[in-house]
């Protein structure tokens, strides 16, 4: 339960750091601070675990900014940029509600739709791990593309970021 509140927070204070009203880059004492606390409490993070949770809400966040890719994905200066982009669209002949945790047009030309998976992997094995992960989440990722195809022309590309190592794995198109 811990893992998945979280989660949560970090895909809000990804959001934050891409929106208008945040710095560029958020100090460690600001992710610690008042927000990022009153988030996790929100989301029911018992107190005896909040100072573990809310270090590793500083580690996704630090690890993101800290990629090039990270840096890349969060980057306001994309063109139809979205974070939390809620999409509802037909899908395998169901009418489908879905949020995206980022996306935005490259420059390239290209439009992304990026999921984040906050899950540590404290194993051996990462390429294994997240090979397994994009196998796990290759359904969703197919709706997101599909439903974000609508968008607009550009081709749609879909991926996995994880924040807790900087790993990123695009969903190969078929």
């Amino acid at each position: 339960e811990i893992a998945r509140q979280v989660g949560v927070v970090v895909h809000r204070e990804l959001q934050h750091l891409v929106s208008a009203a945040a710095p560029a880059l958020a100090s460690d004492d600001a992710l610690r601070g008042s927000r990022v606390r009153a988030w996790l409490e929100a989301e029911g993070v018992p107190a005896s675990e909040c100072e573990a949770a809310i270090a590793r809400v500083v580690r996704a966040v630090r690890g993101t900014l800290g990629d090039e890719r990270g840096r890349w994905i969060l980057d306001r200066a994309h063109r139809d940029g979205s974070s939390e982009l809620a999409l509802t669209g037909l899908y395998d002949g169901r009418l489908q509600n879905v949020v995206i945790d980022r996306s935005f047009i490259d420059a390239d030309g290209r439009r992304w739709v990026i999921d984040f998976k906050t899950s540590e992997h404290l194993g051996g094995d990462r390429d294994g791990f997240i090979a397994n992960e994009l196998r796990r989440y290759r359904g969703q990722l197919e709706k997101y593309r599909a439903l974000a195809a609508g968008l607009g022309p550009e081709p749609v590309h879909a991926a996995l970021y994880f924040p807790m190592f900087g790993s990123f794995v695009e969903l190969p198109q078929d």
